[in-house]
Parts: structure tokens; sequence; C-alpha cells
């Protein structure tokens, strides 16, 4: 298959990218803080808070593209063409990542996060996990920060290896142990090497995939809390 590109062919700059990597570790640094002021809030509040996450994640991100000259829609490698065929991949990807996570949780490994009690704690985490977390986050780290550090790098193994390694250290800071984190770093490089090796796959198939990885686990959870 024709390898696809992540975003774009020009070069790039590494400042840009730089100021993306710091913003989205200082705002998972502090998410923890965020989190606990909040358990005891409204729902609104929480889903407020989460909401503020992404929208500090994506204006950093609008800043950084429109320093190199690139669109948003391209700096997160997004495109729906070819829909069909980057729904086969998402289908592909996720019967992968749930299989590895239902192994380790065979093995007794803790896996599956907090459930959700109440029908509407419960919704808003469905609507988390698919939109916000999983798109949200391959748009981020699928998208920009993988097309940035090949255009940086000039090289797809050191991007998809590099990207995926800090997509796993981002989540330390929230509450994943280490396993966690490798696992984390795993699917990384399973997804971005999807994104750089299977054909018309961009960050709509990923996050897809992402998406109805997290929403499993959060349905798990809540069967089995």
């Amino acid at each position: 298959m024709t390898p696809a590109p992540p975003v774009a062919k020009r070069s790039g700059t590494l400042l840009p990218l730089i100021a993306v990597v710091l913003v989205l570790f200082a705002v998972a640094a502090l998410w923890p803080l965020l989190a606990a002021a909040t358990a005891q809030a409204q729902l609104s509040v929480q889903i407020a808070a989460g909401l503020a996450t992404f929208v500090v994640f994506f204006a950093a991100i609008g800043l950084a593209g429109r320093t190199e000259g690139i669109r948003f829609a391209t700096a997160v490698g997004f495109s729906t063409r070819h829909a069909g065929w980057q729904l086969l991949t998402a289908l592909a990807l996720l019967a992968v990542t749930l299989a590895v996570t239902l192994a380790l949780a065979a093995l007794g490994f803790h896996m599956f996060g907090e459930g959700q009690t109440g029908l509407l704690p419960f919704l808003y985490g469905a609507v988390r996990s698919f939109l916000l977390v999983g798109f949200g986050e391959e748009l981020i780290w699928r998208g920009y920060v993988l097309g940035a550090v090949r255009r940086n790098l000039r090289s797809g193994a050191a991007a998809v290896l590099l990207s995926s390694a800090l997509f796993g250290l981002w989540h330390y800071p929230g509450g994943q142990d280490v396993l966690q984190v490798l696992v984390t770093m795993l699917f990384g490089v399973l997804w971005s090497a999807a994104r750089m090796k299977i054909r018309h796959c961009s960050t709509f198939a990923t996050g897809t995939a992402h998406g109805l990885h997290d929403l499993a686990l959060l349905v798990i959870a809540t069967l089995t809390a």
C-alpha cells in the first residue's frame, strides 16, 4: 500500500513543535489538581473543565500551524476522504488494541479505569471518551505532533517512536502506572504506523479506533464496577 503522509510535506520549524509539546505537558501536570478541585462540583463544571483543556491544546496547535503556514485540518491530519476504507482501518486497529488490553486484564493487570454511576455521568463519559479523548488525542498526537516531528527530523521511524514515547509519558501525570504508560506508548506506535503506512489513513481513522477503544473500556468498567 502507498504510504500516506502524516500532514504536510514542507520543512518543519522546531520552535512551534516545542511550544505545543510544552503546553501539552504543562496542562497534563496541572490536570490532577484541576480534576481534584472539580471532583465534587456539578457535572456542568466538570464538563467545562474538560473542554477547557482541549481548547488550550487546539489553540496552541492552531497558532503553531499558522506559524508554519499550514491549515488547521492539514496540521492535525484530518480527512474524511475514503471514509469507508478509513472505518474498516479503524475497526482493524480497534481489534488489535482491545485484544492486547483484554489479554493484560485477563492476566490480572488493571486496564479499565473507573466506571460511571448514573445515566448523565455515563453519557458524558461516553461522549468524552469517544470525542474528546479518542478523537482529540489523535488530532493532537497522530496529527500535529507526529507530522511536526517528521517534518523536523525527516524520518518516519523517528517520528513514530518519538511522538509515541511522548504520548505515553504525557499520560503519567494523569494517574497511569508504568505498565499503562508502556501500553499507551505501544498503541501510539500502532496508530502512528497506521497513519504512515496505511493508504488513506487520516486521524479520522485513528480517532475512530481510539475513541471506540476508550468507549469500550468505559462500558466494561461500568458493567463490572
